[in-house]
């Protein structure tokens, strides 16, 4: 049967990107519904790997787009950037939720559903729609990757609360690993791959060769990251790096292009899948105000995190339109959290994931509308033609 449930679920996601296509929308957007809608007789559970590969390769793509000197620029810039998309989008749902009647634990876990962007859908639609070299894109990754940290330390409390006990210093033990192994994994890497890259290019002379290689070495980096208890996406972006900075870079993203492509498809059909049924209507009232509160918060903390970092106001409001969707890890803290919230927290993720790609995808024309387009200036060449001048 699991061939079969395997074949269903790979031949609808198809059928969901022709009609993504004919339509002219973000193919996640249908994948993402399909799952929700199918979940209940196609078992997601025997596409896992491919769950996990998809994440993991495409923090590994866009770490192949920057370098060793973008991260450092990035991390330098984005800190206050961090503190200020959270001080806007945690603590404004958490009063919010008191202000309604939650309980202190359902108003922090409705707080951290609330704070992170989806790093999977921004980071998606960043390489669909060519944004990774915009300017303000190392802010955006800048502000994921703080996300993430801050994430993980808000789900160590969360988890503690459950079970009746917070170890502080757990928790900062925790941070303390993270960029030690970080800081200890680029250093190590750039060495390494120093004095190894000649050899590469002599061995690495077939589209499979590349294929084994990369894929055995990304899930060994994930994995060893994940074993430490942080974030895989993390330890596959750092590879990436790495990466990036040799001659072969692009012969490694044309051989793993496809399996990317396949791998985020079914990804992003497991998040659907994911999403906690929703058994009955949550208060109308507070969900619409936490949807505005949400989506006000995320451009306002993002706007003045890219003033804060040196961007533009036409820049950070270009980034700030472009933080709005939740997803995966508020999937998972709703996992977690009391049953009440549950279809609340459900029908929250789905809104801002739906309404935040949109937004994402006319983000440039809404801030061209307020700011005003840039003329090109007199005999510049057209973008498209730039190509074919070069």
């Amino acid at each position: 049967m699991a061939l079969l449930y395997s074949g269903l679920a790979l031949f609808l996601i198809y059928l969901s990107i022709l009609i993504s296509r004919r339509f002219g929308i973000p193919s996640l957007i249908p994948i993402i519904f399909l799952g929700l809608l199918t979940k209940d007789f196609i078992h997601a559970e025997h596409l896992h790997f491919f769950v996990e590969l998809g994440l993991i390769l495409l923090f590994f793509f866009i770490g192949l787009e920057f370098n060793i000197d973008k991260l450092k620029s990035m991390t330098a810039k984005s800190w206050k950037a961090g503190v200020a998309d959270f001080v806007l989008n945690f603590f404004p749902p958490l009063g919010l939720a008191l202000l309604f009647g939650f309980n202190w634990i359902e108003a922090l876990f409705i707080a951290t559903v609330a704070y992170p962007s989806s790093t999977s859908i921004i980071a998606k639609l960043l390489i669909d729609y060519k944004r990774l070299i915009n300017p303000e894109t190392e802010l955006i990754l800048g502000i994921l990757i703080f996300e993430d940290i801050v994430s993980i330390i808000l789900l160590s409390v969360l988890f503690g609360l459950m079970q009746g006990q917070v170890n502080p210093a757990h928790i900062a033990g925790n941070i303390v690993l993270m960029f030690v192994v970080v800081g200890l994994s680029i250093v190590l890497g750039k060495l390494i791959l120093s004095r190894i890259t000649h050899y590469l290019e002599k061995i690495l002379i077939g589209a499979e060769d590349v294929i084994l290689l990369m894929l055995g070495l990304l899930l060994l980096i994930a994995g060893a990251f994940h074993s430490l208890g942080i974030s895989e996406v993390l330890g596959a972006f750092i590879l990436g790096l790495m990466f990036g900075e040799t001659p072969f870079a692009e012969d490694i993203e044309k051989s793993l292009h496809d399996l990317k492509e396949l791998s985020m498809a079914i990804f992003f059909y497991n998040f659907g899948a994911s999403i906690p049924e929703i058994t009955q209507m949550p208060n109308l009232l507070f969900l619409t105000l936490l949807i505005i509160l949400s989506v006000l918060g995320k451009v306002a903390g993002t706007y003045v995190g890219g003033l804060l970092a040196g961007l533009s106001p036409k820049l950070s409001l270009r980034a700030a339109l472009e933080m709005i969707p939740r997803g995966e890890f508020s999937i998972v803290v709703t996992a977690m959290a009391p049953k009440a919230i549950q279809p609340l927290s459900a029908i929250y993720i789905i809104t801002t994931a739906v309404l935040g790609s949109v937004i994402f995808i006319y983000a440039p024309k809404i801030v061209d509308k307020i700011f005003g387009k840039k003329k090109k200036k007199k005999g510049e060449v057209p973008d498209y033609l730039r190509d074919l001048v070069q």
